[in-house]
């Protein structure tokens, strides 16, 4: 294959996190990877299914545009129009709609990997601070710092893994959820700079500034209506990351959030325990990929090397990148045995 083009997205959890009387301290990077020939029709999929009238299939941004108005109520359509926010999902505040929008949009990801349809791609990385030696990272800033490292890391195995039989790689653009990397003293402008010289010529990122976008595309509403679609695939990203998260880490006992995320646990569950696997059902093979990293304390992978000269040189163990890790929330018949023999 000759050349293919693509965007990126990106979002990100830092914790730590306290539940069930246990620290959970990771920075937890995901990133989409969008190419260009399919991003109209992995919008077109994922919009569509905002549309939760029985009649209709297919959503329009306004309500006076839909064949079916006089039938689907103004307030329907604006609830539809929620912005699918992962921390959202819970009992407490989560609207129909959230939910329901976010139920069809897993199960879009699994029907799409059934179909063995290469429109979703992502790379989800899991660091795990309390194995990393973070003062390799310098005295401020540690957790920014961190994240430029392995920010780039993530994106550089994706492009590599995902589109590794393409002669070249055009990354087009890369877009991250607002937050406080905006305001790093080198994220935004340098971070991409740095990978592009990295890469060689098989890779070319053809615009190295990061665009931080907010995640609600009602924000552009009537100012910046271009990045509608933006927005929606940052959404995807950060719901594919948190209900991945909340499996791996159960971070919230809250009932929605594990009944959401128990809808993306089939496939959890096969990437970690054979991510290697190219003949699973659910086909995540070269184009979905979780791990976590340090396998060891770095201090215990150090390995002093004597030059020709004697002097030593400090490596590191390779295949420190792993998938070996339990999923902590439990599945409906762990609860209900638990609330059997608690009783």
């Amino acid at each position: 294959m000759e050349k293919i083009e693509i965007e990126i997205f990106a979002d990100e959890i830092i914790t730590p996190l306290d539940f069930n009387h246990k620290k959970r301290n990771y920075l937890i990077i995901g990133i989409l990877f969008v190419p260009a020939n399919n991003k109209n029709v992995l919008l077109k999929k994922l919009i569509n299914q905002r549309c939760l009238f029985s009649k209709n299939k297919t959503w329009f941004w306004e309500h006076d545009d839909c064949p079916f108005k006089q039938e689907c109520k103004k307030e329907w359509h604006d609830l539809n129009n929620t912005e699918i926010h992962h921390e959202d999902i819970r009992k407490a505040r989560a609207s129909k709609s959230l939910i329901d929008i976010s139920k069809r949009w897993l199960k879009f990801l699994i029907s799409n990997n059934k179909d063995e349809l290469k429109l979703v791609n992502f790379n989800i990385l899991y660091i795990d601070l309390d194995v990393l030696s973070i003062e390799n990272f310098g005295t401020e800033k540690e957790h920014e710092n961190i994240y430029n490292k392995f920010f780039r890391t993530a994106i550089d195995y994706g492009i590599k893994t995902f589109f590794i039989d393409y002669n070249q790689v055009v990354v087009k653009k890369v877009f991250h959820d607002d937050g406080s990397m905006r305001h790093h003293s080198y994220f935004p402008y340098l971070n991409l700079h740095k990978l592009a010289d990295k890469m060689g010529e098989k890779i070319k990122i053809e615009d190295i500034n990061i665009k931080f976008l907010d995640s609600n595309h009602k924000t552009y509403l009537g100012t910046h209506e271009a990045f509608y679609n933006e927005s929606q695939l940052i959404q995807f990203i950060d719901l594919i990351l948190g209900t991945s998260t909340q499996n791996i880490l159960y971070l919230s006992n809250d009932k929605i959030k594990k009944e959401v995320a128990m809808i993306i646990r089939p496939l959890i569950s096969r990437m970690l325990k054979n991510p290697k696997n190219k003949n699973s059902s659910y086909h995540y093979y070269n184009k979905q990929k979780i791990s976590i990293f340090p396998k060891h304390p770095i201090k215990k992978t150090e390995i002093y090397n004597e030059t020709l000269n004697g002097d030593f040189s400090k490596e590191y163990l390779k295949d420190q990148y792993h998938t070996d890790k339990e999923l902590e929330m439990p599945d409906k018949n762990q609860e209900l045995l638990a609330t059997f023999f608690s009783s």
